[in-house]
């Protein structure tokens, strides 16, 4: 374990990534002989092949993945305290920031931050991955997600939290429908069929109001289609007499790019509160106070509060 430092952590890590060499210490800009030594002193600090030659060339062993999973959250961890010990120049930065939101938060937060870190800090690059909600604290702590945008009734305890928005709720049908001309009735609402969106993990917060909605009225609401993507409900519902609920802002959208009435729901659903979640690994950190305080100032977002055993801040 002697011979092994953050470069040595940092091979690992590329080596297993690239299953070769030459990509690895290219990656790394080292020499293909300086990556071979890296590999050998490598192998002998963990008693452990590492990477070995298979038909279709190499490939890690199960303890190299478990060993570079270890190794890339050490490494994550030691740049988040020397960040947060540093200030944070967002005109020169040049970092990466991982954000994990619903679809319609993303359809909504997306552009208008890439407009502004196109001005404020052109270096830095975002990455968007979709929400887990039953996964966000994990996402959080592996730092598979540096913040979490979404409308989540019940978040867990232990995750700071500012609200950004809120938003009502609109359904969406054809202009041409057959029966629906301008407003929606109750009646219509509970009869015609939908277009239900099922994300690939966990459960839609707008589908359930819906199904709770429904049921509050003692009836099941009829899917006609289940979709992957909310995004994809509009273009379908204006091929079809069906109905969907989306969020006004996607409604509005999806309405001047297809034949679309944009109603109001009339069924109590309120509107959803969209917020930011963040966990304690990066709360203290610049440059994640920094994009925080930028993402708020977008939607004039109000106030930070703490779930759980962290205190407010």
């Amino acid at each position: 374990m002697r011979k092994l430092d953050l470069h040595a952590l940092r091979c690992l890590c590329v080596l297993v990534e690239q299953s070769h060499v030459s990509r690895a210490a290219e990656q790394l800009g080292i020499s293909q002989p300086a990556m071979s030594t890296a590999l050998g002193q490598l192998r002998e600090a963990f008693g452990d092949p590492l990477l070995v030659r298979t038909g279709r060339g190499m490939a890690p062993t199960p303890n190299a993945l478990r060993l570079a999973t270890s190794a890339r959250a050490a490494l994550d961890l030691l740049h988040e305290a020397v960040a947060m010990t540093q200030a944070f120049d967002p005109a020169t930065a040049e970092t990466v920031f991982r954000i994990s939101a619903t679809e319609s938060v993303g359809f909504l937060l997306m552009p208008r931050l890439t407009r502004a870190l196109q001005r404020l800090a052109p270096s830095v690059r975002l990455v968007l991955s979709p929400s887990e909600p039953a996964r966000l604290r994990e996402q959080l702590e592996e730092g598979r997600a540096d913040l979490v945008a979404g409308f989540l009734p019940d978040p867990p305890g232990a995750l700071y939290e500012a609200t950004l928005y809120e938003q009502e709720l609109r359904v969406v049908a054809s202009r041409g429908h057959p029966r629906i001309r301008g407003s929606l009735s109750a009646e219509q609402f509970l009869e015609e069929r939908h277009v239900r969106y099922q994300p690939l993990h966990g459960e839609s917060t707008i589908e359930r109001r819906v199904d709770e909605a429904f049921s509050a009225q003692g009836r099941v609401r009829r899917v006609a289609v289940t979709v992957p993507s909310a995004l994809a409900s509009a273009p379908i519902v204006a091929a079809s007499a069906h109905l969907a609920t989306l969020t006004r802002a996607v409604a509005e959208h999806a309405a001047r790019a297809d034949a679309l009435q944009v109603l109001v729901p009339p069924l109590p659903l309120g509107p959803v509160r969209v917020s930011l979640f963040w966990h304690e690994r990066t709360h203290a950190s610049a440059g994640h106070v920094w994009l925080r305080r930028v993402i708020r100032r977008l939607f004039h977002g109000q106030g930070t509060s703490a779930r759980g055993t962290i205190a407010s801040g």
